[in-house]
């Protein structure tokens, strides 16, 4: 194996968790002090809780930014951690732990300690406890898994794979606040084009074969598939509406499936959730179950995600059986990194528009 070069060492390494010093931090932590971003929680709160006290509305505003820091320097250890280690040795070393935990246990203490220094600002040793709580939660979890993959060097899930549920419960809630006003406009198009329902609910296959309600905006016609059944959409369909088309090149039809992944039954990343007795129409015009394509049932060993390494480097055409041994590929090679590295591309597809493309979309 070649040695990777310096420079290249540097990016993948160490500059990330410096980046996450330097800027999240400080512009996060700003922002999180905010009037408007109280007022806004506040908003929220109250709608959803609306005889709710001013205490209770200043206990729960409390509770989520002593969360969101509980993350923060969680995911501060762990970039730490990653960076002392730089991909060499066992994947649990307790030396590089300790100088992680350790780096990121001061880091919080100088954060704090600056504060004192702020106008109308000033450290707090229980923030301290909060940061340094979830420095030490990340460290164990880093232990538990690293351990765990050590002894069993192909099993992939001490590939921070136990990030992966924390990540999506947080994005996904932070999503669907977010892109609040976005779901207002596009139900408002739907509604205007044909005065129809505005979202559909699909019955998918989820984890272990679990049948689940994936909820989406309505991209076709009411009634689509009263006569052909669960078939998958094909360039230039006939029964996709003007404002499907451009939900579906933008995937914004699938975004009500934030709340799917905040309830558990998919993730942000992993092999696209099916409908069951889902058909497949082969090249010679005959329908052929879904479920007799060799690897349907292995990938659904895993929680089905709203993009994957199928939904990014395959055409929507793409055969199924191509696109279960992509699937089957990815379960072997899932990390944590991997993830986000394809909820990147992902954005890029949809700021490009490219998500019904038939040529490449990366």
């Amino acid at each position: 194996m070649s040695k990777m070069p310096a420079a290249k060492k540097f990016l993948i390494y160490v500059l990330p968790p410096l980046l996450w010093m330097a800027f999240i931090f400080p512009v996060w932590n700003r922002a999180l002090g905010s009037s408007r971003i109280y007022e806004t929680f506040a908003d929220i709160f109250r709608w959803l809780a609306p005889h709710a006290s001013q205490h209770a509305l200043d206990t729960a505003y409390i509770f989520a930014r002593k969360t969101l820091h509980f993350l923060e320097y969680g995911f501060l250890a762990f970039l730490f951690y990653r960076a002392f280690r730089r991909g060499r040795g066992p994947n649990w070393s307790m030396r590089t732990g300790l100088l992680a935990a350790a780096a990121s246990i001061a880091y919080g203490f100088l954060d704090e300690f600056l504060q004192s220094f702020v106008p109308n600002r000033f450290g707090s040793a229980f923030d301290w406890a909060v940061d340094t709580a979830g420095i030490l939660t990340v460290i164990a979890l880093l232990a538990r898994a690293g351990i765990r993959r050590d002894r069993e060097p192909f099993d992939p899930a001490g590939r921070a794979l136990f990030l992966k549920r924390p990540f999506d419960v947080v994005l996904s809630g932070f999503g669907v606040l977010v892109s609040a006003p976005l779901w207002l406009i596009i139900a408002l198009a739907i509604w205007l084009e044909d005065r129809g329902p505005l979202f559909y609910a699909q019955e998918r296959v989820g984890r272990n074969g679990r049948i689940f309600k994936a909820l989406k905006f309505r991209s076709m016609v009411r009634d689509a598939e009263s006569k052909s059944g669960p078939v998958q959409a094909v360039a230039g369909d006939p029964r996709v509406t003007r404002v499907g088309r451009v939900l579906r090149a933008t995937a914004m039809d699938e975004l009500p499936q934030l709340i799917n992944i905040f309830k558990g039954d998919m993730s942000f990343v992993g092999p696209r959730a099916l409908r069951p007795n889902e058909q497949e129409v082969n090249g010679g015009g005959a329908s052929l179950p879904l479920a007799e394509i060799p690897g349907y049932a292995a990938r659904h060993s895993v929680r089905p995600g709203l993009t994957g390494l199928t939904q990014v480097f395959l055409p929507g055409e793409t055969p199924r059986r191509k696109k279960f041994r992509c699937d089957l590929l990815y379960i072997r090679k899932r990390s944590f990194c991997f993830d986000l590295k394809l909820i990147g591309l992902s954005f890029w597809i949809t700021f490009r528009g490219k998500w019904e493309s038939r040529e490449p979309k990366v």
